[in-house]
């Protein structure tokens, strides 16, 4: 069951991906050349770490978390899924390996983007009445500030569903519950795995999208 949801939530992803760069909603060369320029930076700004101000290494230190996190996600997300689809068991070998590595940078990154991002990710009037007029579906006049209500709300999804990504790894490691409590345990951890991604996917869309406006 969960091999044939994991492939549908896959193909749907993949699907909407698709559609969104033929659509030009999102420019594939664009977005390479932002994603080089961002990785540039931070290994500039890394090299010359002790001349640069206070800002300036929390902006550091928040972009290399956040480029960190979003890599750990969609690696994560290959080392876990193609395995079960592919061959229908369990992660192993090398991809086991693999996963177990990304997870520690994941956890790590996504506690710190909660940290650095919360206060800047906060509701206000402004996001209200956007998604009011959006469900209404009456056209905003005011320019969507950065982040937007969107990316606000896809952010704040992300840190709910790590909670069950995280705390479900931790808990089988421990000798606490039987095999069907395992079993239970490994599916919590595939499934906010899988809404994880999407919504990860879906906030990477926002993100291309707002830059383009």
């Amino acid at each position: 069951m969960f091999r044939l949801i994991s492939l549908l939530g896959l193909l749907g992803i993949t699907a909407a991906i698709v559609w969104a760069i033929r659509s030009q909603l999102i420019q594939l060369a664009g977005t390479k050349q932002t994603l080089r320029q961002q990785s540039l930076d931070i290994a500039n700004n890394l090299r010359q770490w002790r001349s640069l101000s206070m800002p300036a290494q929390l902006n550091t230190l928040m972009r290399f978390f956040y480029l960190a996190t979003l890599g750990s996600v969609l690696l994560l997300a290959i080392t876990g899924f193609l395995p079960v689809i592919i061959f229908g068991a369990a992660i192993s070998n090398i991809a086991l390996i693999l996963h177990l590595l990304l997870a520690p940078i994941f956890a790590i990154g996504i506690t710190a983007l909660a940290l650095f991002w919360a206060q800047r990710h906060r509701f206000n009037q402004a996001d209200w009445e956007h998604l009011r007029q959006w469900f209404r579906k009456e056209k905003s006049a005011a320019p969507q500030e950065n982040p937007n209500a969107w990316q606000k709300i896809c952010f704040w999804l992300s840190l709910l569903l790590a909670v069950p990504v995280i705390v479900s790894t931790v808990l089988m490691m421990y000798p606490f519950y039987g095999t069907a409590g395992q079993e239970a345990l490994l599916n919590w951890h595939g499934y906010a795995g899988l809404l994880l991604l999407a919504v990860v996917v879906l906030h990477i869309y926002f993100v291309l999208a707002n830059k383009r406006e």
